[in-house]
């Protein structure tokens, strides 16, 4: 597995192919392309909550602090939200991304003295118990987010 934001159905670093865009509209997600060799269909639904069998929910998601409000089109309306493609970051690679891309915040258990990360990024961030136990990490490490 790459040692920086490996992608996440191969876990290579740094593969150009590897990049991956969703189309969002608010907070849903609507498509995502990628170029991966290992790609495979997965549904967002069941990924989000994650299950007994399939405890894993790394997706990709949108970074909120790189895409805080999508502005709307010329000459819409306001209310109206538009189905804009981004970048995305894979729901594991999340701490990385904010270590390296918005140093201006703090990051638990990595970065302590910074702005206070939005709640709705922190909790983009955080790993469910359900997971944690799955790949049986010891419940005094568990990450404090």
């Amino acid at each position: 597995v790459g040692a920086v934001l490996p992608c996440g159905f191969c876990g290579r670093s740094g593969i150009p192919q590897c990049a991956i865009m969703i189309t969002v509209k608010g907070d849903v997600v609507l498509t995502w392309e990628t170029k991966c060799i290992y790609k495979h269909s997965f549904r967002y639904g069941s990924a989000i909550v994650g299950l007994k069998n399939t405890p894993s929910r790394n997706i990709p998601i949108k970074c909120e602090l790189c895409h805080p409000m999508l502005p709307p089109q010329p000459r819409r309306t306001l209310w109206k939200v538009q189905a804009i493609p981004v970048d995305a970051i894979w729901h594991y690679n999340m701490v990385k991304h904010i270590l390296t891309e918005h140093e201006e915040y703090v990051v638990p258990g990595h970065r302590e003295t910074r702005v206070t990360l939005p709640s709705g990024v922190l909790a983009a961030m955080a790993l469910l118990e359900l997971e944690q136990k799955a790949v049986c990490i010891l419940k005094e490490c568990w990450p404090a987010l």
